[in-house]
């Protein structure tokens, strides 16, 4: 799609000829061109498949809904361009987005200054939390689990497991730096020993010399939080001999690729540890139903940002259900009382910075597949 297409007009999906009505709107920014799409489109097919069942469903308020997409193309401004453009000229009353941290970032004085509502279902920074509700922008709402969740759920429990001392690596990228930030800050919290946090420069090759330094200090876990250096950290993990456990944010199908069959059937990655947002292996029945209505639709897998963009949207047909209105200001009004269950477990209850939290999950290698153990806060 050409970035010159900035808004692209979501078809309506299976409703009944009941309906007569001015369509519902809805306003999504997210990343549909550029090198980024895919993880655009994810979002989109998970907003797709909401709208999909809630039109089967009769719709809200006696109308069929639609979306309305801005491309942002994960740039600032094209995203600015396209926000403004739902807002004025496609006159949504919500919106969801923007994916790319940078937009989301960008938007989010658009949405305050035109008092509509933005549900952030994606980016995970906590800044957007802290920036929200009695941050100053009580037009923001943030439905993933943030960094700072993530850190304190993986910290208490490694601290309930009797972990007293961590060794924190990670890549060298916005993302993961942000990260590696809020496991130290958590493990402090948690009073869990931080004896040292590493960063990996770009296109490092050889990690044997840094194992050989963690090793040193006898952390009782590595927190990796690692992009492109899993495949050479879990190759040189196999090749040290040494079995301290790892855990943190863990991509369990690039480490398994990246050792020997031997050493994985032999159970070398089974004290392994990750948590997640969202697993496709919960096996709870509002989860299950969930992935095998996106694998019937889409053929594939879906993942943590599909399954956010479709709670996110049921989230805002819930708040426009409830408030029988699909004004900006009664919508915002109506997601900050929302008590909405999440398919994850808990519910979408805001806290004073516009922001729940739902579970998370404790991933773990059995039989050398990935399986959750747990489930941490929420």
């Amino acid at each position: 799609m050409s970035i010159r297409m900035v808004l692209m007009t979501g078809c309506l999906l299976a409703f009944s000829p009941v309906f007569a009505a001015e369509p519902v709107r809805i306003g999504v920014t997210t990343i549909l061109s550029g090198p980024l799409a895919d993880r655009g489109q994810s979002e989109q097919y998970g907003v797709e498949l909401a709208l999909e069942r809630a039109n089967e469903a009769g719709g809200v308020l006696g109308r069929p809904i639609e979306a309305f997409y801005g491309d942002n193309a994960a740039d600032p401004a094209t995203g600015v361009a396209a926000t403004k453009r739902l807002i004025e000229e496609q006159h949504v009353p919500v919106l969801l987005g923007a994916l790319a941290t940078p937009v989301t970032h960008a938007i989010m004085p658009i949405v305050a200054e035109a008092k509509v509502p933005l549900v952030i279902d994606i980016s995970a920074g906590q800044d957007f939390v802290d920036a929200s509700g009695v941050g100053g922008n009580d037009y923001v709402f943030k439905t993933i689990p943030s960094d700072r969740d993530i850190a304190l759920g993986l910290m208490g429990w490694l601290k309930d497991q009797g972990v007293r001392s961590v060794a924190i690596v990670s890549d060298d990228n916005p993302f993961n730096r942000v990260n590696a930030d809020s496991m130290a800050k958590a493990a402090v919290g948690a009073d869990i020993k931080l004896l040292a946090s590493e960063t990996i420069a770009k296109d490092t090759k050889d990690l044997a010399p840094l194992l050989g330094q963690l090793r040193a200090l006898n952390p009782d876990r590595i927190v990796t939080l690692l992009s492109t250096s899993t495949a050479p950290f879990f190759r040189a993990y196999e090749q040290s001999g040494w079995n301290v456990p790892v855990t943190g944010r863990i991509d369990f199908a690039a480490a398994a690729a990246a050792v020997s069959p031997q050493f994985l059937g032999s159970g070398g990655l089974d004290a392994a540890t990750s948590i997640t947002v969202f697993n496709p292996t919960i096996e709870t029945p509002g989860v299950q139903d969930f992935i095998e209505a996106y694998r019937a639709k889409y053929g594939i897998v879906p993942t943590q940002r599909s399954f956010f963009a479709y709670e996110s949207t049921n989230l805002v047909l819930d708040a426009i259900r409830r408030a029988n209105s699909d004004k900006p200001e009664d919508i915002q009004r109506a997601l900050k009382s929302t008590a909405m269950p999440s398919l994850l477990g808990g519910t979408y209850a805001m806290d004073d910075h516009n922001h729940p939290h739902t579970p998370m999950q404790i991933v773990g290698m059995r039989a050398g597949k990935p399986s959750v153990i747990a489930q941490v806060g929420g």
